[in-house]
């Protein structure tokens, strides 16, 4: 029998990758290879092999006689990361739309989406983030293109992490609600390019919102 397990290497990168994102380790912070280790109960190695995979994701910095770096993430890099999503997205939709839009995803978009408005009504943001991404992946999903999607869940993990930081920092999030709703008409009406406008609007000004703000809070994401 095959062991589909992880290896060790792995499962600790994707451990250690889980804490960064999710912001259990302090952007700006520095933390020596030796307590992480004792921490998550594994030698030096692994941990060491992790950082360097981390590194070359662009999360950390190993500095030596320091320690492993947490990283911000800046607004020119996160503008970076929009763009790149935008051009996916766009993508993902445009081979969705060359064959009408099954009725069981659209119903999902609308009932992702009504959650959004009701989740904004109660001031419930981590809902309503949830929600967002949710409604981004079905998109995606509508591709059928495997390798779309492990793309752009990649990138989608960069961008939780300072979205999640800022939500409570920027304006309650109602218009994106809106123009999810006009991206699920213009699907509905089978119109292509009005739906790849709409949805590239709307990355635009997500986009240009969110990195405004890492300007204003000087790098400190």
């Amino acid at each position: 029998m095959i062991d589909k397990k992880p290896k060790l290497s792995e499962q600790v990168f994707l451990r250690l990758r889980d804490r960064v994102l999710n912001n259990q380790l302090r952007v700006g912070n520095y933390y020596l290879e030796q307590e992480l280790a004792a921490e998550l109960g594994i030698s030096r190695t692994p941990l060491r092999e992790a950082a360097i995979r981390l590194e070359q994701e662009g999360l950390v910095k190993i500095v030596p006689r320091r320690g492993i770096f947490i990283r911000p993430v800046l607004a020119d890099e996160m503008r970076e990361i929009y763009d790149i999503l935008s051009c996916l997205e766009v993508a993902a939709l445009s081979a969705a739309c060359r064959s009408p839009i099954p009725k069981e995803p659209m119903e999902e978009l609308e009932r992702v989406n009504r959650d959004m408005k009701e989740a904004l009504a109660t001031d419930d943001l981590a809902r309503w983030a949830l929600n967002d991404k949710r409604f981004h992946q079905i998109l995606i999903e509508l591709s059928h293109n495997r390798e779309l999607i492990r793309l752009v869940n990649g990138y989608w993990d960069k961008t939780d992490r300072v979205r999640n930081m800022t939500l409570r920092l920027r304006k309650p999030p109602a218009q994106s609600t809106e123009e999810h709703r006009q991206v699920i008409a213009a699907l509905k009406a089978g119109d292509a390019q009005r739906t790849i406008d709409i949805h590239s609007r709307h990355r635009r000004r997500a986009s240009d919102e969110l990195t405004q703000l890492l300007d204003v809070l000087d790098h400190s994401y």
